[in-house]
């Protein structure tokens, strides 16, 4: 069986029910587990399934869908420039950050300036550049997976990095922020850094425009105990 046609009949398989298991999906269509796990990989990065720990899901509710990095950027962007002023006042001179992926934290990565004085650590690589091209001298970036429809460095070894350290202040991206304002993303790799994150800072926030709001996604990953929202005006 070629690619193509494999990885057609696992997102069949996928899409016919409400959660898909590997070891049954090595079963059910005779395809080596290896070869389940790279296509599930692949499946994930085309936009076309949700990968969890085990398994996968079917993209079957538009809150859960997870857009591609280049189209967040480009929405709701006067929104997001807002936000990120309002988390800039938060900053204090010579502090210690986490800065996480995400459309909101990248534009917030464009307005810091090397007079803060800031150690920064973040999981996106194009946060970095922005960060480094602004001229801030101490930026570290995790080590781990990285995945391309987010710009997101995840797994393992990223929430190990991540325990070594300790912020002043964490700055999360968010898919989905419900009515009690618990937040919500779409991979449960990604939710591991962001909780380990949030464990390692004195205190947290979340970026997210409105138009993340009244709405859930696949992983809660933090509590309004837990983080505090900036949103625009």
């Amino acid at each position: 069986m070629i690619k193509a046609e494999r990885q057609s009949l696992i997102l069949n398989y996928i899409n016919g029910k409400e959660l898909s298991i590997v070891e049954d999906m090595v079963q059910d269509l005779n395809v080596a587990f290896t070869t389940i796990r790279r296509d599930l990989l692949e499946l994930e990065e085309q936009g076309l399934i949700i990968r969890v720990h085990g398994g996968a899901k079917p993209l079957r509710d538009k809150n859960v869908a997870e857009e591609m990095l280049d189209q967040k950027l480009s929405e709701n962007i006067i929104a997001k420039k807002q936000i990120a002023a309002k988390a800039l006042d938060c900053i204090k001179k010579g502090e210690t950050i986490f800065l996480d992926a995400g459309s909101n934290t990248y534009y917030l990565s464009q307005i810091i300036k090397p007079e803060l004085e800031l150690r920064i650590l973040t999981n996106s690589i194009i946060n970095a550049q922005e960060l480094t091209k602004n001229g801030n001298n101490f930026v570290h970036i995790l080590g781990g997976r990285f995945k391309p429809k987010t710009g997101a460095i995840i797994g393992y070894e990223a929430i190990k990095s991540i325990q070594q350290y300790s912020f002043d202040l964490a700055f999360i991206g968010a898919n989905a922020v419900d009515n009690e304002f618990n937040l919500y993303t779409t991979d449960d790799d990604e939710a591991q850094v962001k909780e380990q994150a949030i464990k390692q800072s004195r205190f947290a926030f979340a970026l997210a425009d409105r138009s993340k709001f009244n709405s859930k996604s696949f992983i809660k990953f933090a509590t309004k105990s837990q983080v505090t929202v900036i949103s625009e005006d």
